[in-house]
């Protein structure tokens, strides 16, 4: 799911967080990356390996022929489990 669902999700189990805060939270806790950047709001190498994200890449063809490439952070299964209990705890 994406970050935004995550927390949807989070706030239906009792804890008041929107996705701005989620993602600042992210960051700050060194899931995301903070750096500006092109690799802004990506996951870092250790929730990589922890496995609670998977990046979605997407081509993006303009009119003009040339091609972008759009990275999507998701939250896996795993991450979405991990994520809920670590925020709840935290309260």
């Amino acid at each position: 799911i994406l970050v935004g669902d995550l927390a949807k999700l989070v706030k239906q189990n009792g804890r008041d967080i929107g996705q701005k805060r989620l993602f600042a939270w992210m960051r700050d806790n060194g899931y995301l990356i903070k750096r500006q950047g092109a690799d802004y709001n990506s996951p870092t190498q250790y929730a990589m390996e922890l496995g609670l994200f998977k990046i979605k890449e997407t081509a993006i063809t303009h009119a003009d022929g040339h091609v972008t490439v759009s990275k999507t952070t998701k939250v896996t299964g795993k991450g979405q489990t991990y994520f809920v209990n670590k925020l709840l705890k935290a309260e």
